[in-house]
């Protein structure tokens, strides 16, 4: 996965009317009321204001899968659960994140077929949950499905076999930080989809395909026609990892775990 960086804010006027809603859920005085003030306002997060400056964040790509909506439909997900929530698939569900629901830092872009795939699942790791009224425990609470907005992102690799490219653990993490990379796995299904798995497999060829240039310009004979050959390879690889490109994290795996060392650094040289 890659990690998704924010800049700037979003329009001033859909912030204010979110801030209106959410004071409108602490207001109320149970969980019928705060649910009818959310569903009579369930257009907001889906309004084109807010959605097209979350979409120009990461280049219209799912932030959990870094495919186009190609591959899928792609939906403004609350990553901590609005409605109810549960801890495990068929456990008991309870309240969501409710003073959430109209808070844009809770948002992010994700393809339909992996926010259907989440639905309400939304475990943490230990400790209690945080709660409306203290907003130092959302800092403190440790969910387990990673986020794509921090460095947790590196917990998620790519490795490719005979028929598809698939995420897997990043090598070297530690105990717990594998069971959060196979839970993110697992709950957003990840691995499920075969168009998906296809796509990134094309990807990874493609890189497979430009370190095979660079390593076959090394036989060439006059050295003009090598540093060019291997000069085209390295620039067309720096374009496959940039920030924007879909599946970037892909191309990035695939180069750090078969290019040689010479060319892992100069794609990388950030100089």
């Amino acid at each position: 996965m890659r990690r998704v960086r924010i800049t700037g804010a979003p329009p001033q006027d859909w912030v204010d009317k979110a801030e209106a809603i959410t004071q409108q859920l602490r207001d109320a005085t149970d969980e019928d009321a705060r649910r009818t003030i959310i569903d009579a306002h369930k257009g907001l997060w889906r309004d084109d204001r807010i959605r097209d400056w979350l979409l120009g964040q990461f280049n219209n790509k799912c932030w959990y899968s870094e495919a186009f909506d190609s591959v899928s439909p792609i939906h403004v997900d609350h990553y901590r659960p609005k409605g109810r929530i549960k801890d495990k698939l068929g456990g008991p569900t309870s309240e969501g994140y409710w003073w959430l629901a109209f808070e844009w830092t809770n948002y992010r872009i994700c393809g339909h077929l992996l926010n259907v795939k989440k639905g309400d699942l939304f475990p943490i790791v230990d400790g209690r949950r945080c709660d409306a009224d203290d907003p130092c425990s959302l800092k403190l609470e440790a969910p387990v499905i990673i986020d794509p907005l921090t460095d947790e992102t590196r917990l998620i690799s790519y490795e490719k076999d005979e028929d598809a490219c698939i995420a897997v653990i990043a090598a070297g993490v530690d105990i717990s930080e594998k069971f959060r990379a196979e839970k993110t796995i697992e709950i957003l299904g990840l691995n499920l989809r075969d168009r998906l798995n296809q796509k990134r497999a094309k990807f990874w060829d493609l890189c497979m395909g430009e370190i095979a240039n660079y390593r076959g310009a090394q036989k060439q004979g006059p050295q003009a026609l090598k540093h060019f050959a291997q000069a085209n390879a390295r620039k067309k690889l720096k374009e496959m990892i940039a920030y924007n490109e879909e599946f970037s994290s892909i191309s990035e795996a695939c180069i750090r775990k078969n290019a040689p060392e010479s060319l892992i650094a100069a794609v990388f040289d950030t100089a």
